[in-house]
């Protein structure tokens, strides 16, 4: 494997977690951060062993020139951030979740990055829990049959936990992509940003119905009113499998012919974070797209998207989503919710 040099903009939690998952992969080593908190630049630098930090990720980019670069900011920076990172051509660039705030961004970004020859990897590490590869598995042996519908659910909103929710539901379905969504909002309270997404205006409530191009459909539900639990359920046509089961297994499977719950041997702890960084470095290397691509994150988007933009339609949208703004947002500033 090549030796590769890492950047990594934004030093809070999700920082540190990249550079727990470079530290796993072999050839990596961190040689700068960007964080325009003082604290928490000392703090990084100090818990890494990070010899340069900046407070100008164009400097750094500029200077340092690093091979790899984690983009572990807020969602509004994303797409500004990620064209400066693939304008000095780097191998690859990790752009945290959600992928961007607009279609128009994400499709900035991802055509940026073609035209430089940058891999775009989106950060979704919960594909990399034992208990979703345990699920996907069971699916693809057909022990639930044809898979015919997804129910997942979870605190926070769409933008926030329902990308996960959401790219879950993607994974356990082969990454087939969507073709319409249908979807309702509540934002009785007007919230202008949540402490992991200051920067966005966030819905207390939202539903959302999607159906698939191989005929699955899916329900979310994201927000005050749902199921705080990060739950999935997944209906198939000779069975049902449980994920992240509220005090119970990781992961159930009920199947048609066998008499109650299988549950797998214990599945291994990891840290599904580490294991993004370390694959993404391996697709890198190898000269493939990563598993969580830069489309696929753009996917996810576009039926967050979709979904915003059906409540505000109040109707069904088909997709390809043509619009370009942040439904949610506008909405907000036009007092319409």
């Amino acid at each position: 494997m090549a030796e590769y040099r890492v950047g990594i903009i934004g030093c809070g939690n999700m920082g540190r977690g990249h550079v727990r998952g470079y530290r796993q992969a072999p050839g990596c080593r961190v040689v700068a951060g960007v964080e325009q908190d003082p604290a928490k630049s000392k703090s990084f630098a100090e818990a890494f062993g990070v010899e340069r930090m900046y407070v100008d990720y164009r400097e750094m980019l500029e200077k340092e020139r690093p091979d790899l670069v984690s983009v572990c900011t807020y969602p509004t920076t994303h797409c500004e951030i990620t064209l400066a990172a693939a304008e000095q051509r780097p191998r690859g660039i990790l752009c945290e979740k959600p992928l961007a705030v607009t279609l128009d961004e994400a499709d900035r970004m991802l055509e940026s990055c073609r035209r430089n020859g940058v891999a775009l990897a989106t950060g979704h590490q919960h594909r990399y829990d034992p208990q979703a590869i345990q699920a996907r598995a069971w699916i693809e042996a057909g022990r639930i049959g044809d898979p015919v519908m997804s129910w997942g659910h979870c605190s926070l909103d769409l933008m926030n936990n329902g990308t996960h929710v959401l790219d879950l539901i993607h994974y356990f379905n082969g990454d087939v992509p969507a073709q319409w969504a249908m979807g309702q909002i509540d934002c009785r309270s007007h919230h202008s940003g949540r402490a992991n997404h200051p920067d966005m205006v966030v819905e207390d409530m939202s539903v959302g119905h999607v159906r698939y191009a191989n005929g699955l459909r899916a329900v979310v539900e994201l927000g005050a009113f749902a199921p705080q639990d990060y739950q999935f359920h997944l209906f198939g046509s000779d069975g049902l499998i449980d994920v992240n089961v509220p005090g119970g297994p990781p992961v159930r499977l009920l199947s048609s012919g066998r008499a109650g719950w299988e549950v797998p041997e214990a599945l291994p702890p990891v840290d599904s974070t580490a294991l993004k960084i370390v694959e993404f470095v391996k697709a890198v290397d190898k000269g493939r797209e990563p598993a969580c691509s830069g489309g696929i994150g753009r996917q996810i988007l576009e039926v967050m998207i979709g979904i915003f933009e059906s409540a505000r339609r109040r109707a069904l949208v088909e997709f390809p989503v043509q619009v370009r703004d942040f439904p949610l947002k506008t909405l907000m500033e036009q007092e319409q919710v």
